[in-house]
């Protein structure tokens, strides 16, 4: 299964993650508590890359989860 990009970067936003800018091919975010990640730049993602994104921002998966479906 995977995400649309778009969808990723508006649940994160939700939870309060922010964009701090855009790297070669990736974005990078940011959490209120300052964990950092970087999504990269395809409009689709698997499941595994958005977990993995989602935990390093120190998030829980169900709750962004909900967001994406």
């Amino acid at each position: 299964m995977s995400y649309n990009r778009r969808k990723v970067l508006s649940a994160l936003g939700r939870r309060g993650v922010v964009v701090m800018g855009e790297g070669g091919r990736h974005t990078l975010v940011r959490s209120d508590d300052g964990k950092r990640s970087s999504i990269p730049r395809h409009s689709e993602l698997a499941r595994g890359t958005v977990k993995g994104i989602v935990k390093q921002l120190g998030l829980d998966w169900e709750t962004v989860k909900k967001d994406l479906a």
